[in-house]
């Protein structure tokens, strides 16, 4: 299994900047080719959901977002982290799976501005993960 893929991720969001980080770690055998969201230049980009997902797409064109993203990246990697993520891709096949990881994964992405500063706050991400309060002007 040798199939790369490219993630696309919010570069301004410090939790998605440290998952990425973690993932490019991993991904001994370089098939990630992971790039904020805002330097993408698929012919589609403009009818992308880049303000509510990560989005990974695999070397024949196919897109994947939310929970299905996370699961292709994770599969991507080896060792049990890419088990993990197989896992999930094999879950993610069945809707009332992919809905509930789904659902999870949005809740996590409205809150991530509160979970990165927690984090830093906590030790866990360095403080170039503090994004500003979503209360700060």
């Amino acid at each position: 299994m040798d199939e790369r893929f490219e993630l696309l991720f919010d570069g301004d969001c410090g939790l998605c900047r440290a998952c990425v980080r973690w993932l490019e770690r991993r991904d001994v055998h370089g098939r990630l080719r992971c790039a904020p969201s805002f330097t993408c230049t698929w012919p589609d980009a403009a009818s992308l959901p880049f303000a509510d997902t990560v989005i990974v797409r695999d070397a024949e064109g196919a897109t994947y977002f939310r929970s299905t993203a996370v699961a292709r990246a994770l599969a991507a990697v080896p060792g049990f982290w890419g088990l993990v993520g197989r896992w999930f891709v094999v879950v993610n096949r069945f809707a009332p799976a992919r809905r509930l990881n789904d659902l999870l994964y949005e809740i996590v992405g409205r809150n991530r501005r509160t979970i990165s500063n927690g984090l830093v706050r906590v030790g866990l991400l360095d403080a170039s993960c503090r994004l500003p309060d979503s209360s700060t002007p």
